[in-house]
């Protein structure tokens, strides 16, 4: 029989089951606003750029006190019995997301636009692909963490689109490295071309985290939580 897992938790758990997906949507705003700081940053608005900036570091304070919150919850009560550490690592995962955004926000924080090279590279079809794809990859761990509401059955089915994501992400990223290291006549600053490389591991981050969040939940339904 297909039991949801709201079913087998008592209402303590349950009740942080619902903060879960509460603490996601804040991490979820986090890194929304750091896709339109991107789209901002290229199309050379800077006042809303700042703006869209500030959203990712207030995002990123409230999933971090959230975060804090949750886990001293779980931590401290008599509760979730042999998946608390599971429970925990999750948390982790998805604050790291958040953390990723946060950090690749700051690879774009400037008084001044970023330069031609910078600025094509934000620009091309690979970028937006990569963009794309981790947001993607955000999107299907939300809708694997609403899936906490539902059964096995329903989570098996979302976790792969995670998997799928991340899997792309790394493709457009691969293409877009090999980009900057292109021998190409105007010859980038070496400053630009090492600060867009970084900016692009550190987004890319985005994805892994949702993937490792994902497979966290791949342990939860092994546990016999369906």
């Amino acid at each position: 029989m297909n039991l949801r897992l709201s079913s087998l938790l008592n209402r303590r758990e349950n009740k942080v089951v619902e903060d879960i997906v509460s603490y996601f949507g804040v991490v979820q705003e986090t890194t929304n606003a750091f896709f339109e700081l991107v789209k901002e940053v290229n199309g050379g608005d800077q006042a809303r750029a700042k703006d869209f900036f500030q959203l990712v570091m207030k995002g990123e304070d409230a999933a971090d006190a959230m975060h804090r919150t949750l886990s001293m919850a779980v931590a401290e009560g008599a509760f979730f019995g042999g998946i608390r550490e599971d429970i925990l690592s999750l948390l982790e995962t998805m604050d790291s997301v958040a953390d990723s955004a946060k950090g690749a926000a700051r690879f774009l924080e400037s008084d001044e636009d970023l330069d031609a090279f910078a600025l094509a590279l934000l620009a091309s079809d690979d970028m937006k692909s990569f963009l794309s794809s981790l947001r993607a990859a955000v999107a299907s761990l939300g809708d694997l963490i609403l899936a906490l509401r539902l059964g096995k059955k329903e989570l098996l089915s979302r976790v792969s689109k995670v998997e799928e994501h991340e899997k792309a992400a790394d493709s457009s990223k691969a293409k877009l490295v090999k980009a900057l290291f292109r021998s190409s006549p105007s010859k980038p600053d070496p400053v630009t071309v090492i600060q867009m490389r970084d900016f692009l591991f550190v987004a890319d981050n985005i994805a892994d985290y949702a993937e490792d969040a994902s497979d966290v939940v791949l342990v939860l339904v092994a546990k016999g939580y369906e």
